[in-house]
């Protein structure tokens, strides 16, 4: 069973494009993401199509854990994406916060907090 750690490693290496199978290993079946910025609960195997256009969009990502911190049931995870805009070569940053429920060491639920402005940063 992976530990907080490992989780939010892969979780990292995902949103770097680097191990997207890998995160999809790590989610329970039915795992949803919830999101701040519109209040809606997606699948989280079909969120990753999003996390696949930032990919596309922006060369060079990467995150910085900023805090982690294991909860009763699963963790928080604030942290920073960055990158360089593909299209503008504009620097490219994004501050995050997850908070995670796992069952079993699986993810079953992220609820995600992101700035909604920051595709402004991506035109």
């Amino acid at each position: 069973m992976p530990t907080h750690d490992e989780m939010a490693d892969v979780f990292g290496r995902a949103l770097e494009g680097a191990d997207p199978d890998g995160f999809v290993a790590i989610l329970a079946p039915g795992a949803i993401v919830w999101h701040n910025y519109d209040r809606k609960e997606v699948d989280a195997r079909e969120n990753m199509a999003a996390i696949a256009m930032l990919a596309q969009r922006v060369d060079g990502l990467k995150t910085e854990h900023v805090y982690l911190s294991p909860t009763d049931t699963g963790f928080v995870l604030q942290f920073v994406v960055r990158g360089t805009v593909r299209s503008s070569g504009n620097e490219f940053g994004q501050n995050c916060v997850i908070v995670t429920t796992a069952d079993d060491g699986l993810i079953s639920r992220i609820d995600e907090y992101v700035d909604p402005t920051v595709g402004a940063q991506l035109t």
